[in-house]
């Protein structure tokens, strides 16, 4: 029977769920299928069927995205990229793709992006490489932050409750307009990821939140005692700071948390000062670097004509598509 790419319908979320699970390796537990479900709008996405079998898939998310200058575009977030593996090597997922791709295109959003499970495969659909980030370890009970940049004590506390996820997207929303290359965030999202976030994960505890009047972070630790010599892993996920004055008053914090003998983060961006406030920039070690977000220009003329500069000057850029023709 020939493949058919159709856009799905609510029946469809469990299958979705299934096949994406079986192609990335892991199973969505009914509790997941459920909690996810609010943040998909299935009408942006596009299925391959085999057989009454959902066997490829690939969607996307309503976003806007800060350009440099501060103004915002709306972009379509690619996501939920996957294949079967009895059904690769077909030009299902090329079929899936332009689907999706087309349907942005529609909707009149001139840039796509995601995130690549894999490098290797997204330059032959028209992707290419726009930010990278890096994985570091710092030693908490060496790093010492320089004097002139130890911040003043009481402007960092632990939040909890009802209130945390009105507060990290208002904190939020002011962090992505005034970050080029930063995406919105609904308050759906922000909700989902408290509730996920929350919950232990393996040997890592459920998340712990920061709270600075102009920024946020959130951490999990993975408890090594030691025999009495405790010297816990501190997993950084998010460290957002719209200010210079949060940004370092939220690293004292985290690197001074209690019974922590590493702070270890994926997600620091390479312009990330943090070596520069301590009294050795050695302490912090990046582990590895790796590609972050992947862009593809759908229309190339909003896209740098949202832009803005700090310069009066011509700049041209030409366009000739070859290299994904």
């Amino acid at each position: 029977m020939a493949i058919e790419i159709i856009t799905p319908v609510d029946d469809d979320w469990e299958q979705i769920c299934r096949t994406d699970g079986q192609a990335f390796g892991f199973d969505y537990t009914p509790a997941e299928v459920a909690e996810l479900r609010p943040l998909h709008d299935l009408s942006r996405f596009r299925v391959a069927v085999d057989d009454g079998q959902i066997v490829s898939m690939a969607g996307s998310y309503a976003l806007d995205a800060t350009v440099p200058g501060g103004v915002c575009i709306p972009m379509g977030g690619v996501t939920w990229v996957s294949t079967l593996s009895t059904h690769r090597r077909q030009g299902i997922m090329r079929q899936v793709l332009n689907a999706v791709h087309d349907d942005i295109d529609e909707r009149g959003e001139p840039l796509a992006s995601l995130y690549g499970s894999e490098g290797g495969i997204y330059e032959t659909h028209g992707y290419g490489v726009a930010s990278n980030s890096r994985t570091i370890s710092i030693d908490a009970k060496r790093a010492n932050f320089r004097a002139e940049y130890v911040p003043e004590a009481g402007h960092v506390r632990y939040m909890s409750g009802d209130d945390v996820v009105d507060t990290i997207s208002e904190i939020w929303e002011r962090f992505r307009r005034c970050r080029a290359g930063e995406v919105s965030r609904s308050l759906v999202e922000h909700d989902v990821l408290f509730a996920i976030r929350g919950r232990p994960e393996g040997a890592l505890s459920g998340a712990f939140y920061l709270h600075h009047t102009d920024g946020y972070a959130v951490y999990r630790i993975d408890p090594q005692w030691n025999d009495g010599q405790p010297a816990h892993v501190l997993h950084l996920i998010q460290m957002v700071a719209v200010t210079p004055e949060a940004h370092a008053a939220l690293w004292h914090t985290v690197l001074n948390v209690d019974l922590v003998g590493e702070v270890r983060s994926r997600i620091v961006a390479n312009d990330d000062p943090i070596g520069f406030l301590l009294t050795n920039q050695r302490d912090v070690r990046t582990v590895s670097t790796r590609d972050n977000i992947w862009l593809n220009v759908r229309d190339a003329s909003i896209c740098f004509g949202a832009r803005t500069y700090r310069t009066t000057d011509r700049f041209v850029v030409e366009v000739d598509g070859k290299r994904w023709a």
